[in-house]
């Protein structure tokens, strides 16, 4: 492969461009064109880029760009399509999450990857956070030991109903929890479930009301086990996120995604801390996460990499939240799928 990456994205929305300022800030990769349903805001993308190709039609725009790779940021449910006909034209391609509402069309996206030989990823961005960074790298090398438990809340604010049913929580927000569960856990193989809906009494007659709060208890396949606190019932004024990893050398605790990683070892006082930097305003918000994921997913495909998180681990989150939802429905523990 060249030494620079030639990426189309399709998707002019607001996650679109993030992904897209993300592309356009990384030396190694060129976007050359974006590509939207509807065309005004297609063209109105590139020029916002400074690009200066656009489409309505994704046959179209292959047909006539040359790239490596496609960035799909369309609506969650409206994913499926446009993947598969980028994979189908051997393209690479970043998926945003979740991969799919449902786990037959993520089964089909992540087999015409492999059939075509090319690469699907997906876009948990959370892994490229500096914290999580940091805490990858004092879990890597060995700092907590043999893993106990990964505790873990995720909770924002969100609709008490949508369209898209009952159990869209897990769906929209809470893949990005699962997926950071199994990066630091390993495979979880079984999952059980409490869940509450206290803005009931809000949801308009006719709306489907969502299950807003859950408390979810995960088992790894390797004698660990974690807890998800996940909830749309908060707001984003109180810190929406923390995570606890606990082994028998010590804990790493990841604050609010980009608020700081402590690491507490056993037996010993003196803590260790990574704080981001004021005078890097990219490490203090969360859009900043967006860059270096993909940047890293242009990097893993120039040195010949499978770009991680791919669409497999998209996959297992999906076959996770479909566990947490079939536990809820039967009121069982219930197991994970696993291939």
């Amino acid at each position: 492969m060249s030494e620079r990456l030639k990426i189309a994205a399709v998707g002019c929305g607001g996650i679109g461009f993030r992904h897209q300022q993300g592309y356009m800030q990384c030396p190694e990769a060129d976007l050359v064109a974006v590509c939207d349903m509807d065309e005004a805001k297609a063209e109105a993308r590139a020029q916002e880029l400074g690009i200066s190709n656009w489409y309505s039609s994704i046959k179209e725009m292959l047909a006539n760009e040359e790239c490596q790779a496609v960035d799909v940021v369309t609506a969650d449910h409206l994913h499926f399509e446009p993947v598969m006909e980028c994979l189908e034209a051997g393209k690479h391609v970043q998926c945003e999450k979740p991969l799919s509402l449902s786990i037959d069309e993520a089964e089909a996206m992540v087999a015409k990857a492999e059939e075509m030989g090319v690469e699907l990823a997906i876009d948990y961005n959370r892994r490229f956070a500096p914290g999580y960074v940091k805490a990858r790298e004092w879990f890597d090398a060995g700092e907590c030991g043999k893993l106990a438990y990964v505790d873990m809340k995720l909770s924002q604010g969100g609709p008490a109903s949508s369209w898209k049913g009952e159990y869209y929580l897990l769906y929209e927000l809470e893949t990005h929890a699962v997926d950071l569960l199994r990066w630091f856990g390993g495979e979880i193989v079984a999952v059980s479930v409490q869940m509450a809906r206290p803005r009931y009494d809000s949801v308009k007659a006719g709306d489907t009301p969502c299950w807003t709060s859950m408390a979810i208890s995960l088992r790894y396949a390797d004698q660990a086990v974690a807890s998800l606190l996940a909830s749309w019932d908060s707001d984003f004024i109180n810190p929406i996120e923390r995570v606890e990893i606990c082994g028998d050398g010590g804990e790493i605790v990841v604050d609010n995604v980009i608020s700081r990683a402590t690491l507490m070892r056993r037996d010993n006082q003196v803590v260790e801390e990574y704080r981001p930097s004021i005078f890097r305003m990219e490490q203090l918000a969360f859009d900043g996460t967006f860059a270096p994921r993909m940047a890293a997913f242009v990097r893993d495909l120039l040195a010949g990499r499978s770009p991680k998180p791919d669409g497999r681990d998209g996959l297992q989150a999906l076959r996770v939240v479909d566990a947490i939802v079939r536990s809820w429905e039967e009121k069982r523990e219930m197991e994970v799928r696993l291939d």
